[in-house]
């Protein structure tokens, strides 16, 4: 048998030719699709992640198993980084996209051993997902600012979070996840902007059960006071955001001080204390001037806030937090109003914000300041409670694809009825519409195609403890009985039934079936037309022996 030609090249690499090549690119993404296929949908189930050290993760998001698990096969890291680009930007489907890579390359994987080419396959697969592509505009209901009810919204939330939470948990959090997008939400969208979920703080506490979590239509930061007389809660508060030092600072370049007596040392601790004091003394005259007898008033500073001068604002009933995150601060902005202040020299009523009630609350060793009843906020926080940190992180996960969620349907005005219904509508065009117009080969590439899509309400169905063969027939036939034939027909998973998704509340994200449809048809093309997979690169970052020879 003649050597493969990169063998001629350098004898030392490793080569996987024609038909195996095929083999083992199938071969891995069916193994990534195994592991993720039980984890779909509101009946999926869960994986345990077990760290090396112990840490236990407990999760059925598809995004967080791929970037937890060590993968090592080369294909399947190449569809695992292309699903989390999938949550990256629409926050949902990652799972989808593994099913339907494995699916795609597993149906080519027969036409190939009978004989047929991959391009051609490969042609059947971009024409079909065209077409699967115009199934999806005439599928997707575009909604007016009018029709995106807070009802709606949460619908969509509901269904994003209840594929990653108990469906108690999912109610809980749905609410809040809704509330929180609204807040943040500029009030004219734009075609180009987008809402900027960066101002949702999301702030974790061990404590309670995960259905005490709660939106908060303010701040939590997660840190207090430094003071044991400072008020622990306060009524109509004015707050000044700043970032200034209230503290002693070593000079910014090699600096020295001598005295040549005890007199001198003492008049010089003496001024560097009264430099401190006289920008606590300019910020207790403004309190004065700008709080009536009912107000109070609140410093939260980015640097440091010392002993003395937090004893001095104490004794004047200020609380004062010190050290704030930078994030913090642009955001008690945009929640409270007013303005951060660099300088105390010339402050005015305009740098103030205004909260309704500010409160610490302790927990162990964790202090939290809560920032609530704001007035009109462009911030909030979403505060996840939990018995143990397995329970939080999963929450956190969900919540963020929750809020992604919800933000695509605002800034796009379209959704897609779910529950397997798309991918039951788009398969049966394509065999009904589009193979009957095709011709030549390329109608296996669109035949397998449809096949492939099915992969989604199958799963589905299988997850659920349904009977896939009948379910999908069930869907099929009633999909066609339609009155247009158009209608799109979901899967109750409850019941087992086919239905009108629409009245069960359970949507998708336009944005997210269009990537769904194009990452997943690219990268098994991609994959379906390797023939040669080589081992035989040089070490990635270290340089070779004759690069460094090169070198000298």
């Amino acid at each position: 048998m003649a050597a493969a030609p990169t063998k001629l090249v350098n004898p030392g690499s490793e080569v996987v030719t024609r038909a195996q090549s095929l083999l083992v690119n199938a071969g891995a993404a069916r193994g990534l699709q195994s592991i993720l296929k039980s984890n779909l949908g509101p009946r999926g189930t869960l994986k345990m992640l077990v760290g090396g050290a112990g840490q236990i993760k407990l999760t059925k998001d598809g995004a967080v198993l791929l970037k937890e698990m060590q993968i090592q096969h080369p294909t399947a890291m190449l569809i695992a980084r292309t699903a989390t680009a999938q949550d990256e930007i629409t926050g949902d489907g990652t799972t989808s996209v593994v099913l339907l890579v494995g699916e795609l390359l597993k149906v080519a994987e027969r036409y190939v051993s009978e004989g047929l080419h991959p391009r051609v396959i490969a042609d059947g697969y971009d024409a079909a997902r065209d077409h699967a592509i115009e199934v999806l505009e005439s599928s997707k209901i575009q909604l007016s600012d009018d029709d995106m009810s807070r009802d709606l919204l949460m619908a969509v939330a509901r269904t994003a979070l209840s594929t990653k939470l108990q469906s108690s948990i999912a109610e809980v959090m749905t609410e809040s996840v809704v509330d929180a997008v609204k807040t943040v939400q500029p009030c004219s969208l734009g075609p180009q902007q987008n809402i900027d979920l960066h101002m949702v703080e999301i702030m974790t506490m061990e404590h309670k059960l995960a259905a005490d979590s709660t939106f908060v239509r303010g701040l939590v930061l997660d840190h207090a006071s430094r003071h044991p007389d400072m008020p622990k809660s306060l009524q109509n508060c004015k707050i000044l955001t700043c970032n200034v030092s209230l503290e002693f600072e070593k000079s910014e370049v090699a600096a020295g001080f001598y005295y040549s007596s005890a007199d001198q040392r003492e008049k010089l601790v003496e001024s560097e204390r009264k430099f401190t004091d006289d920008k606590v003394k300019q910020l207790i005259e403004f309190k004065r001037k700008v709080c009536g007898p009912d107000d109070s008033f609140v410093v939260i500073n980015q640097k440091g806030i010392d002993p003395l001068s937090l004893d001095m604002l104490a004794k004047e009933g200020i609380f004062a937090a010190r050290r704030a995150k930078r994030r913090n601060m642009e955001r008690i902005a945009l929640c409270c109003g007013g303005a951060a202040v660099n300088s105390f020299d010339d402050l005015d009523e305009s740098c103030l914000g205004y909260a309704g009630k500010v409160y610490e609350m302790n927990l162990g060793e964790e202090n939290y300041t809560f920032i609530d009843q704001v007035k009109h906020p462009k911030s909030c926080t979403i505060l996840i409670k939990g018995p143990n940190k397995h329970t939080i992180d999963q929450i956190k996960d969900a919540v963020r694809d929750g809020l992604r969620a919800v933000a695509a349907v605002l800034e796009d005005k379209a959704i897609i009825p779910g529950a397997g219904a798309f991918e039951i509508a788009a398969a049966t065009s394509l065999e009904h519409t589009l193979k009957r117009h095709a011709t030549g080969k390329k109608k296996f590439g669109i035949q397998a195609y449809a096949d492939a899509l099915l992969i989604i309400p199958k799963t589905l169905a299988e997850n659920s403890g349904l009977d896939v063969q009948e379910t999908i027939v069930q869907l099929q036939d009633a999909h066609l009985a339609s009155p247009d034939g158009k209608t799109l027909i979901g899967l109750d998973l409850h019941s087992g039934t086919p239905t009108d998704p629409k009245l069960l509340g359970v949507y998708d994200g336009y944005r997210t079936k269009k990537q769904f449809l194009h990452l997943s048809t690219v990268l098994a093309t991609q994959l379906l037309l390797v023939d040669e997979v080589i081992k035989a690169g040089k070490k990635m970052g270290k340089p070779s022996p004759d690069d460094a020879l090169d070198m000298d």
